[in-house]
């Protein structure tokens, strides 16, 4: 049988009530396994490198990831903190709640799992959450710069896509890993669509190249 259709029928019956907490828990053990392997030398294939198993390729990812989430929301915090355009205040706090309960939610899984917490946020990601931290810097601004760091909102979120597609044995985490992707495409496409809304009058008001060069003659 599938692993991917079992694991959706055992939950299917729990969620039902035709088993128990304890019978999911014995045979989501009994599905989720450390060694699978999708290269042709025995290793786990995810993000251009060859892993021992595809427990240790989830490991890596969720400890990067939680990290990662985990500067996201204080970024997105800080960001709310001296947001001037009230339209946006409480979109940038709901971002910032989903970056941090995503960190909560890998470091809990990657726990579970038998991994340590060892990845910290990466030199960009900090100097990217100064920069949004920043009174000084506009919020137009910083929408038009986190566009251009993060672009297009479906190819953002691809690689998530790919990664929970290559796992056979970790339903769990491929299942969460929908739900992050969900949230994180969520979030980008709204923070594009207000960048447009509000950068609209200041490119309208903007004289075009040909007027501004008439006006240098």
């Amino acid at each position: 049988m599938d692993r991917e259709f079992e694991f959706k029928q055992i939950l299917r019956a729990f969620r039902a009530g035709i088993i128990g907490k304890a019978a999911f828990d014995e045979e989501m053990a009994r599905l989720e396994g450390n060694g699978s392997s999708n290269g042709a030398d025995g290793g786990f294939r995810a993000f251009g490198r060859t892993y021992k198993s595809e427990r240790d390729a989830v490991i890596s990812f969720l400890d990067k990831v939680r990290a990662g989430e985990a500067n996201g929301g204080e970024a997105f915090a800080a960001w709310a903190a001296v947001c001037k355009t009230d339209c946006i205040h409480t979109g940038l706090h709901i971002i910032a709640e989903r970056e941090a309960y995503h960190a909560r939610v890998f470091e809990q899984r990657l726990l579970e799992l038998g991994g340590e917490k060892r990845a910290t946020a990466g030199e960009e990601g900090l100097k990217f959450r100064t920069y949004l931290s920043d009174p000084n810097v506009p919020d137009t601004e910083k929408l038009l710069s986190f566009t251009k760091k993060v672009g297009d909102a479906k190819e953002a979120v691809r690689p998530i896509h790919e990664f929970a597609a290559l796992l056979k044995d970790d339903l769990a985490t491929k299942e969460a890993l929908k739900l992050f992707a969900d949230d994180e495409l969520s979030s980008v496409t709204w923070i594009w669509e207000v960048c447009a809304t509000l950068n609209a009058p200041q490119r309208a008001a903007a004289p075009a190249p040909e007027q501004a060069e008439k006006a240098a003659m």
